[in-house]
């Protein structure tokens, strides 16, 4: 090492989700939030200054006064946003979530350790024709309501 001191800020993660969202605001602030990330990632002071913009003084500085201070060293107006943004993004991630899968058909499963795959096809034939037959049903009932109304239809006229 070059007579470097190394720092350690110890940042939390949900400090770490503010700075890395204030890293996109205005200029003097996310300069800071960059020196701040990049030291608490093991950069050394040179590196932060270099990544951030900011002098090695500067740098030094921030790290004392936050080390201090901790997030209050940004403006409360500047926080109370930032920490919205990242409720609202917080809230659209739960959101998103896939749904629950829907529960297996037991009986295939029944079916698979009884007699294997030959049963669960032979159910599903079964399945099959009960579902043509429905549907076979379901017409003949739409036509004979068609027949009665056609029959309606013709009485009022006459």
């Amino acid at each position: 090492m070059s007579g470097e001191r190394e720092y350690e800020l110890f940042i939390t993660e949900e400090e770490s989700q503010v700075l890395e969202a204030l890293v996109s605001s205005d200029v003097p602030f996310s300069q800071r939030a960059q020196a701040l990330l990049a030291i608490d990632a093991g950069s050394s002071v040179d590196q932060a200054a270099l990544v951030s913009g900011l002098r090695v003084t500067q740098v030094k500085y921030w790290i004392g006064v936050f080390s201090n201070s901790r997030l209050s060293v940004f403006p409360d107006a500047l926080l109370v946003d930032i920490e919205e943004v990242l409720r609202v993004e917080e809230l659209q991630k739960t959101s998103d979530k896939p749904e629950k899968k829907k529960k297996k058909d037991k009986t295939k499963k029944k079916l698979k350790k009884k007699g294997g795959k030959k049963k669960a096809k032979g159910t599903q034939k079964l399945k099959d024709k009960k579902a043509s037959k429905s549907k076979k049903t379901d017409k003949k009932l739409k036509n004979k309501k068609k027949k009665k109304s056609d029959k309606k239809k013709s009485a009022k006229k006459k």
